[in-house]
């Protein structure tokens, strides 16, 4: 059995542009993990090791319920290696892959899930923005539960592009800002989350062309397109409100946090989230297979039955009928007139029939 450091290796279970990714056992503690070994380019300099270590380290620090967590990280025999917590799921592009788009309840539950973890990552010290956002770094689980992974992997390809030719980022999924190098926050990950949550409310990403300059062109300046109409006719207004506001090109024009994100898509959640859980993290999936690195429920509190009809309140469309002018139907009107008439002749009688004093 091939052997990584202190690691016992079963099987590769996936290959992308990062890396492989491969089920392994802790040699001591027994425990099953996944490994994460980056591309040998990504350690040939010394400033990218240390780039690794750092990052790796601040993200093992994230324990949400939300987050891939990542165990620890190391350099083994001169290449880059994390471990994960091995875990079984699909990705969400797996999901949409074979269900095309999803009933707009099941996407607000996601989503939901996916921005709750990416604030605990913003409210870091100091932030840690994932930057790179897509169906493909995330991981459903078979009880429903969301996770996030691979954050702070493309800052560090970025601080190395210089030295290699991996590209950073996945162009569909990035932020105006991201493109144009002016500058990446918080809100970043916001723009990439709206790209998701459209993809998965409409069946297919809003900005799509085989050429990447046009792809890069629509990002930047071209309006996202609206939701088809048969989705529209399902799906809140306010929802709705919330995908194109995530949407703007202007960092600035955004929600400014994922808290009021999440403060949004709690309004129309028909799920309930888990209290009081503790989920351990997770790894990366085999490419077309049936396992992805996910996360195992451990001592996993029993989430509470719910009323499956989904949600038909909107709180935008409640406020603004309320505002709005209020009529009465022509009966109550006839008996509110007749009322007043018969209450004001009572009133005339009782005063014509009171005793008279006499004048001096």
């Amino acid at each position: 059995m091939e052997r990584i450091g202190e690691y016992l290796v079963r099987r590769l279970v996936g290959e992308g542009g990062m890396g492989k990714v491969y089920e392994a056992e802790e040699r001591l503690s027994k425990r099953r993990v996944a490994l994460k070994v980056l591309r040998p380019e990504l350690a040939r300099s010394e400033e990218g090791r240390r780039l690794f270590l750092n990052e790796m380290t601040i993200l093992a620090s994230l324990d949400h319920p939300n987050i891939v967590r990542a165990l620890s990280c190391s350099e083994i025999d001169g290449e880059l290696v994390m471990a994960l917590e091995f875990l079984s799921g699909r990705t969400l592009r797996d999901t949409l892959t074979d269900r095309g788009r999803l009933p707009w309840a099941e996407a607000v539950g996601i989503a939901a899930q996916i921005v709750a973890g990416l604030g605990a990552a913003h409210a870091q010290q100091p932030p840690i923005v994932h930057r790179d956002l897509k169906p493909e770094n995330v991981i459903v689980l078979p009880d429903g539960s969301v996770k996030v992974m691979d954050f702070g992997i493309a800052k560090v390809l970025e601080a190395l592009s210089k030295n290699t030719t991996h590209s950073v980022g996945t162009l569909q999924y990035m932020s105006p800002e991201q493109i144009d190098a002016t500058g990446i926050d918080a809100r970043s990950d916001l723009y990439s989350l709206g790209l998701v949550l459209y993809e998965m409310l409409s069946g297919r990403a809003p900005f799509e062309s085989l050429s990447p300059r046009e792809l890069l062109n629509q990002q930047c300046t071209t309006a996202p397109p609206p939701l088809p109409d048969e989705v529209r006719q399902d799906v809140p207004r306010g929802v709705e409100r919330l995908v194109f506001a995530l949407l703007e090109k202007q960092p600035d024009a955004r929600p400014a946090s994922a808290a009021a994100v999440l403060a949004v898509l709690d309004d129309f959640r028909t799920d309930a989230p888990v209290r009081g859980s503790t989920l351990v993290a997770v790894a990366p999936a085999r490419t077309g297979g049936t396992e992805v690195p996910g996360v195992t429920p451990v001592a996993t509190a029993s989430r509470p039955k719910k009323d499956s009809r989904p949600r038909i309140a909107d709180t935008i469309g409640l406020v603004e009928r309320a505002a709005g002018p209020r009529t009465i139907g022509a009966l109550w009107a006839a008996l509110l007139i007749i009322g007043l008439t018969v209450a004001a002749g009572a009133a005339t009688y009782a005063l014509r029939t009171q005793p008279t004093q006499a004048r001096p």
